[in-house]
Order: C-alpha cells, then sequence, then structure tokens
C-alpha cells in the first residue's frame, strides 16, 4: 500500500539534506513524499540546485523564519497550517529532522494522530528532538549518540546522492583539477563559518606549500570576494565560491578537509573517506558540534582545532603536519571511512515497515 509520507526541514543544508535523501528513497520505494520546510532562502537555493533529486517532491513552506518577535504566533499559525496540509494530503506519517520548524509540524501529527518520526544528526540531541522524543515512534541517529533513548535508533545520516560514491581522479578531471596537486577543501557548511573564511587562508598561505584550494565562503554579499582576497601567494591555486551543490565531487577531490563539525558534515566525512581537521562552531550550550567531530577524532581520522586557538597558529599547526604527510592522510581516511554506516536510507525504511507504519 503506498503511504504519504511529509519530510520536515528547518532552514539549513543540515536538516534539508537528510530529508531530501529520505524523500527520494520513499519514493523509490513506492511511496509518496512530500517536504516541508522553513521558507528560508539557503533552502530555496539548495532546492532549485538539485532538480533531479526533488522533482518528484512536492515542497510546502510553513514560513516559519524570522527572528524571535513574533516567534509564538508564527509557530501557533505554522501549526495550523501543517495541520490543514496533512488533512489535505491524507498525510499518513511524518518525519521531523530537528530544528523549529519540527515543532509546529510534530504539535499538527499529534493532534491528527498521524505517527511521527525523527532525524537526529548529532551526537548531543537537539533541543527540539529531546522535547518531541517523547512523542515519536522512532528516532534514527546519524551518529551515536551520548544517551541513546528507547525509541532510538542507530542508522547513520541520508546523504545527498553521490557522497562517497566518486573517485578521486575522476573528480579531479569533473573540477579541472591537477591529478597529482594537493587538495584541501575549506568549508563551513550551508551558512558559511567566518572563523574559516578569515584563519584558512591565512594558515594555507603561510604554509609555503603548493596546493589547490576549494573554499565554500557561504551565502553572503562580497563574502566570496572578500575570502578570495585573502590567498595571496604563488603557492595557492584557490577556487572560491559562495555554496557548492555537487559536494560528492568537492569531498572526492580532497585530500584534506577544513570545515565545522554539524552532524551532516561529520557523516560525509565518513562516507567519503576524507582527512580532517575541524573547528567546531563554540557557541553551542552543549558543544553539539565538538561531540560530532570528537566520533571521526577519537579513531584518528580528523583533528579537532578550538575557535580560541585558530588564530594564534592552531590550524596551521595541524594542518601542516597532514599535507605533509601523504601515508598519515591515508591512514586516517581509511579510519573514516571505516566508520560509515551503509545505507542509511534502507535501514531507516526496513525499521519504519518493522513498526508497522510502512507497507
Amino acid at each position: 500500500m503506498v503511504k504519504r509520507v511529509c519530510l520536515v526541514s528547518s532552514g539549513t543544508g543540515g536538516h534539508l539534506v537528510p530529508a531530501v535523501a529520505l524523500g527520494r528513497a520513499l519514493e523509490d520505494s513506492g511511496h509518496r513524499a512530500t517536504l516541508l520546510t522553513e521558507g528560508r532562502r539557503v533552502e530555496c537555493a539548495l532546492l532549485e540546485s538539485r532538480p533531479d533529486e526533488v522533482s518528484s517532491l512536492s515542497t510546502v513552506s510553513l514560513g516559519v523564519g524570522g527572528g524571535r518577535m513574533g516567534l509564538p504566533l508564527r509557530l501557533a499559525r505554522a501549526t495550523l497550517k501543517a495541520r490543514n496540509f496533512y488533512k489535505s494530503g491524507k498525510i499518513d506519517l511524518v518525519v521531523g529532522t530537528g530544528g523549529r520548524t519540527s515543532i509546529p509540524a510534530a504539535v499538527a501529527a499529534r493532534s491528527l494522530g498521524v505517527p511521527l518520526f525523527l532525524l537526529e544528526q548529532n551526537v548531543v540531541t537537539g533541543r527540539a528532538n529531546r522535547l518531541l522524543s517523547h512523542f515519536a515512534e522512532r528516532i534514527y541517529y546519524g551518529l551515536p549518540p551520548q544517551r541513546l533513548i528507547r525509541q532510538g535508533v542507530l542508522t547513520g545520516s541520508p546523504l545527498a546522492r553521490g557522497i562517497g560514491s566518486v573517485g578521486r581522479t575522476h573528480a579531479r578531471h569533473q573540477l579541472n583539477l591537477p591529478v597529482e596537486s594537493t587538495v584541501v577543501l575549506v568549508t563551513g557548511g550551508s551558512q558559511g563559518a567566518a572563523v574559516l573564511n578569515r584563519s584558512a587562508p591565512d594558515a594555507l598561505v603561510s604554509l609555503g606549500r603548493k596546493l589547490h584550494v576549494l573554499h565554500l565562503a557561504g551565502e553572503g554579499e562580497g563574502r566570496a570576494d572578500g575570502v578570495r582576497r585573502r590567498y595571496v601567494g604563488d603557492c595557492i591555486t584557490a577556487r572560491v565560491s559562495s555554496i557548492e551543490h555537487d559536494m560528492a565531487a568537492f569531498y572526492a577531490a580532497a585530500d584534506l578537509v577544513i570545515c565545522r563539525g554539524g552532524g551532516g558534515t561529520v557523516a560525509e566525512l565518513m562516507a567519503s573517506g576524507r582527512a580532517s581537521v575541524i573547528v567546531p562552531y563554540s557557541h553551542h550550550r552543549d558543544r553539539q558540534q565538538w561531540h560530532n567531530g570528537r566520533v571521526l577524532e577519537v579513531v584518528g581520522a580528523a583533528q579537532l582545532c578550538d575557535e580560541t586557538e585558530v588564530d594564534e597558529g592552531g590550524l596551521s599547526r595541524l594542518v601542516g603536519p597532514i599535507l605533509a604527510d601523504p601515508a598519515l592522510r591515508r591512514d586516517m581516511e581509511s579510519r573514516a571511512l571505516s566508520l560509515a554506516p551503509e545505507n542509511p536510507c534502507e535501514r531507516i525504511i526496513s525499521d519504519m515497515k518493522l513498526v508497522g507504519a510502512l507497507d
């Protein structure tokens, strides 16, 4: 029997990418998938860049975005909108990916008796998912959780198409990079990271090594141009852009990734099998990104650099030895790859069948 599944994104690529990936897998399994978004610009840009992945998914914005002023009213309106959408679309189950959009979507589902499932990309369960887990049939973890709740299942995170399946040589041909060059990918995620935009160019230039750099600066007026100007020196060839939608090729081309520690990013590093230096976002109360990065660091697949040490030479001290030692990079790559779970989407769908939510 065909089931109608609604997947909920909450404003960033870390929420949107797993929702789209699972939606595609559900469609491939013969079910119908719909995407509810927060309606932010970054979501629209990501969806527009992936017409082949989302063409079969109907998309509806709940319009939860904006500042704190008026948030309760926006959440109430979003709950009503979601409730009406579920009723008119005859939705059979809802999958939330965390974040504030999941709250009205989940409240609406519970009010109608529609089963709720959750995706948690991080080691430390986010506030929305902690609240909603009491009402959920299952919570599917992308990384080994700090605390596994009764209805929790470790499945791995659904990833964008192609992550981990592109070879390094093929990717470098695709991106017009010399096959034998040393390539560094710098990415702060879908929203960029000011600390990486400031510190990574300075650290890489200071090494005096011949490098090709792929730097994703994030969206923002003049942001990419400002980063581009920091790559001064004869040794560095830098390609700086705002965001990149074919991340499979970018990960595959890289010898080293300098990045934030979002759950989706850590999952992509595992699937791609890439050595990394992770600079966790330091302003989460629960140190969410630090805990994510530790999953890779404890097995020797990554090194963590605290934001407070980045501008005091900490980043170059970590990056330099890794770039100078191909054998070390190969070892880090194999350790990252050893953590990658197989077929997260298939695991999730199989479990949904097990609990009777899918036929």
